[in-house]
């Protein structure tokens, strides 16, 4: 089409890089931090059938309706692989914030490939692997990924940036953290989402077993040995993902036989006579301390690096304790789905119960003690103190209605011992401000300041 684009003002002034923009095999439309278009290219204006002087100083929603472009300047990350619709044509297109020095000034999107049917043409040679063996149950996402404390969104930030490559990657964190869950996500996140997630527990599987799970085999290679043989783990992520469990059970025979597959992208089935080659992204995860390993002898230094290329370690549950409220909430919410229960929520008495617990089992441990507590609960706001043998209760082999008097004296008074410190704690923090201890603890001031007077707690 004709048409003069406006003068190109800002990052756009450069006449070399307007040059570079406008080509007919990409489109790219920037906007400012208020959602105003400042930049589009020929590519857009002709599938948006106007002119580019037309669209420039409009709001990108007018022009794109559903286009999530704003998004990115709050959220200041970028997003690969998405699928932007166009007068009736579909773009797989990447969005991504525009910033001057640490600042977000506006943000971009431009088009992967000149059109749908060549991005699906690419998709597909990069897949290599049908969908059919694709792990059956629904994979997590970012969004199963509960916390707002520091060292959460610092988690996030990482699984966001580990989701752009296809580097091995290392999980460390102790059981229960959600090891799994970060890897999941990472993989749904990818370019690799349509193509096959295969977690294998190194622990559970019998080392005898291991080889021919991980790596497959031939028709006759052993007595028993499946008629036309048996692709391995690594065969069926092909394309995709795979999650090396517990890794750091994994005996050091097999260790070697790992390290040939991680450096030469190829997999030996038992009793083969030529490699397949692989196009595999792999994860593997631990809640060992592998560097001690290696100085054990326990584990290969080798393939130590060559598995912690990128790392992502998640901190206990102990350690972000204010992501409880929120954490309590998303499992209550899972649980009633999965047993069709009705629970709303906990009492105050048993959050204050399960912020002074130290969680040696973590999320787990917690999704645990949520479900026996909705089991045993006649109320929709549970109470997690009737726990049979809960691991607070000292008098796991008494009965709930036996000495109820006394077993409940002791628990109002192991309530308030943990509501005193976490105040007392808060309180440290915030250099005695009350104001600030109330946000703190997400309390109503009026409150706090009834707590302390009750306490004979003086500031």
């Amino acid at each position: 089409m004709t048409g003069v684009c406006p003068e190109p003002t800002g990052i756009f002034a450069d006449t070399r890089l307007n040059g570079i923009v406008e080509n007919p095999f990409e489109g790219i439309l920037a906007i400012d931090e208020t959602g105003t278009v400042i930049f589009l290219n020929r590519f857009f204006a002709e599938v948006l059938q106007s002119r580019q002087e037309n669209l420039v100083g409009k709001k990108v929603w007018d022009i794109i309706p559903g286009c999530r472009l704003l998004d990115t300047v709050s959220q200041g990350y970028s997003i690969w692989g998405e699928t932007l619709r166009l007068n009736g044509k579909e773009f797989l297109v990447a969005r991504f914030p525009l910033k001057t020095g640490n600042t977000i000034v506006g943000a971009m999107v431009k088009t992967l490939f000149p059109d749908q049917t060549i991005a699906k043409e690419i998709v597909h040679k990069l897949s290599h692997t049908a969908k059919t063996v694709q792990s059956p149950q629904k994979l997590c996402t970012c969004r199963d990924i509960i916390g707002e404390t520091p060292p959460m969104l610092y988690v996030k930030k990482l699984a966001r940036r580990a989701s752009r490559t296809s580097s091995t990657l290392l999980i460390t964190g102790e059981s229960g953290t959600g090891k799994e869950i970060i890897a999941q996500a990472i993989h749904t996140r990818s370019v690799r989402r349509e193509a096959p997630f295969i977690s294998v527990n190194c622990g559970a599987i019998p080392e005898n077993l291991l080889e021919s799970e991980l790596f497959g085999y031939v028709d006759g290679a052993f007595t028993g040995a499946k008629k036309g043989g048996k692709p391995g783990k690594f065969e069926l992520a092909n394309g995709g993902t795979v999650l090396l469990d517990e890794i750091g059970d994994m005996p050091l025979y097999m260790q070697v036989k790992l390290l040939r597959v991680l450096q030469e992208r190829e997999v030996w089935r038992i009793g083969a006579t030529a490699p397949n080659k692989l196009d595999v992204r792999v994860m593997a995860a631990t809640n060992t301390d592998l560097k001690q390993l290696v100085k054990e002898k326990k584990f290969r230094e080798d393939l130590y690096y060559r598995l912690n290329v990128l790392e992502i370690k998640l901190p206990p549950l102990r350690e972000r304790l204010e992501d409880l409220p929120f954490l309590v909430q998303t499992l209550i919410s899972r649980i009633n789905e999965k047993i069709g229960s009705d629970a709303r929520g906990v009492t105050e008495e048993s959050m204050a119960l399960l912020t002074g617990y130290n969680w040696p089992g973590n999320v787990r441990e917690l999704e645990n003690i949520l479900e026996q507590a909705v089991n045993w609960s006649e109320d929709a706001i549970i109470d997690v103190s009737k726990i049979p043998g809960g691991p607070w209760r000292q008098d796991t082999d008494i009965p709930l209605e036996a000495n109820e008097p006394e077993a409940g004296g002791r628990f109002r008074q192991k309530v308030e011992e943990t509501e005193k410190e976490l105040i007392l704690r808060a309180l440290q923090q915030t250099n005695g401000n009350k104001a600030g201890a109330a946000r703190l603890l997400n309390m109503q001031r009026s409150v706090l300041y009834k707590k302390l007077k009750r306490m004979n707690v003086v500031i």
